[in-house]
């Protein structure tokens, strides 16, 4: 079984830039965005932000910059963009 973490928060550089993701359970946890990507795409571990309706999975997707996480655009707009910085 594939372990799941709730992310939480989100640290972000100085122009907004977001730089990696952190939560409290089942410790305080922080990992850089290069990791998580590879996280997802290994199947080591998943990701998910608390939604209105339950939980939205956070997933790869692919831009003309590169790699980058976001919540599933089935489940609406980007949850990650509004969480507080770590």
């Amino acid at each position: 079984m594939i372990q799941t973490f709730e992310v939480e928060a989100v640290s972000r550089n100085r122009t907004g830039l977001m730089m990696g993701i952190c939560g409290s359970k089942p410790f305080t946890w922080s990992v850089w965005i290069a990791d998580v990507v590879d996280d997802i795409e290994g199947d080591r571990y998943r990701y998910f932000v608390a939604g209105q309706t339950g939980p939205v999975a956070v997933v790869v997707a692919l831009t003309d910059e590169g790699k980058i996480i976001r919540t599933d655009p089935a489940a609406g707009d980007d949850l990650l963009v509004s969480l507080p910085n770590c």
